[in-house]
């Protein structure tokens, strides 16, 4: 049986891109959210990383899916409620597609503005990337359009994600301190 599955813990790998995924979401989010309020000479470099730390995320989210098919997690907890359990299953799946939605949208978005054409995105200063295709020989106003669409797709997208963190948060907590299950031993290194 694969590590994690029967133990009650999740394997040391899914723990940490859990948590790597965590750190680059809400730090994202909360970089996200913040744009407007900062000064002039520091947007530009709070864009970039975010858009450097949104790409990184898709690939972690990736390696965590690939991780998970071959490592199941453990079994759910034994105590859950069967609405809890519907509700847990609900916010996994609600999160994942979210993980994956909120910066796609973001890549799209940023592949179709206008002012990426002829600049190639450089992820944390140091690693060449590149803006999707699909918008290439587009005029202005067509790249407008899609940039609209899915920059307006990965806000959305965003505040609903802060939602289901909240959801997912607040349902670790209950089960931690409420029901005093070792729920955050589940999701943690070490023994």
């Amino acid at each position: 049986m694969p590590e994690g599955s029967n133990t009650g813990r999740y394997t040391a790998v899914a723990v940490a891109l859990h948590w790597l995924v965590a750190i680059g979401i809400i730090f994202n989010l909360w970089k996200g959210l913040g744009f407007d309020d900062l000064p002039k000479d520091q947007v530009h470099a709070a864009v970039a990383l975010h858009k450097s730390i949104g790409i990184t995320i898709i690939g972690l989210v990736a390696l965590r899916v690939l991780w998970k098919i071959g490592h199941p997690g453990p079994a759910p907890l034994a105590s859950l409620k069967p609405w809890e359990r519907k509700l847990s299953v609900g916010v996994h799946h609600l999160l994942y597609l979210l993980m994956i939605l909120v910066p796609v949208a973001g890549w799209f978005a940023e592949s179709a503005w206008k002012g990426s054409v002829g600049k190639p995105l450089v992820l944390f200063d140091a690693i060449p990337w590149f803006h999707l295709p699909f918008f290439n020989g587009m005029d202005d106003a067509g790249r407008e359009f899609w940039d609209g669409i899915f920059g307006e797709t990965h806000e959305i997208a965003a505040k609903i994600l802060i939602a289901a963190l909240i959801l997912h948060i607040a349902g670790a907590l209950k089960h931690q301190f409420l029901d005093r299950e070792k729920q955050f031993q589940r999701m943690w290194f070490g023994k």
